[in-house]
């Protein structure tokens, strides 16, 4: 899978780190067609470590919005005028968090009303390609060499899942950082079954 391109104000602000793939593709343009949202608020809801934060960091850098990380574990009443604040100033609200409002099990009345005008910009979970991808990244941005096959070997083995993709990228990168070497089928096999010594390793 290659990269989608990233807009270019947020490769100027140093946006290399964030991987635009096709389960992210749609959830960023739509925050990024600010025409085309129904309210000054929208939820972009995704799983952890699937780079929901950074996203949000960018759109806002971009935008001017004002961002809520973990809205769902957010006081009812402080978002409650936040919601207000927002749109009475004519600004852009960003609430981020792991799954959509209705989930949330919000008490209060008005802010739940609120909510459910909100639209919902999802990132999903990622598939095969998307999680060699991620890997491949993960181990270029620490500059940890790497054979070209090692992404996919790792990928087939990997839970699709982001924050289990995270950990086999920080478990490889430690890997390369110990051994000084160019990681190999070999070494990737040997990060998957030595999970327990190299998380001790990184004094998890």
């Amino acid at each position: 899978m290659s990269q989608l391109p990233l807009p270019m104000a947020w490769s100027r602000r140093g946006g290399q780190e964030l991987l635009i793939h096709g389960a992210n593709a749609a959830a960023i343009a739509f925050l990024r067609d600010r025409l085309s949202w129904p309210s000054h608020c929208t939820v972009l809801v995704g799983p952890p470590k699937s780079g929901r934060t950074l996203i949000g960091e960018h759109f806002a850098a971009e935008a001017g919005a004002t961002i809520v990380d973990d809205a769902d574990r957010a006081d009812e009443e402080r978002l409650f005028h936040l919601w207000n604040e927002v749109r009475d100033s004519a600004g852009v609200l960003l609430l981020i968090a792991t799954e959509p409002p209705p989930v949330w099990r919000i008490a209060l009345p008005d802010l739940r009303t609120r909510l459910a005008t909100a639209h919902v910009a999802r990132i999903n979970p990622p598939d095969e390609a998307i999680a060699a991808a991620l890997i491949a990244h993960g181990l270029e941005l620490a500059g940890s060499a790497f054979a070209p096959d090692v992404p996919e070997y790792l990928a087939r083995r990997t839970p699709r899942c982001y924050e289990d993709i995270d950990a086999v990228v920080t478990r490889l990168n430690t890997l390369s950082l110990a051994s000084g070497g160019k990681l190999s089928i070999a070494s990737a096999r040997q990060a998957l079954c030595n999970k327990d010594d190299l998380d001790e390793a990184q004094g998890h």
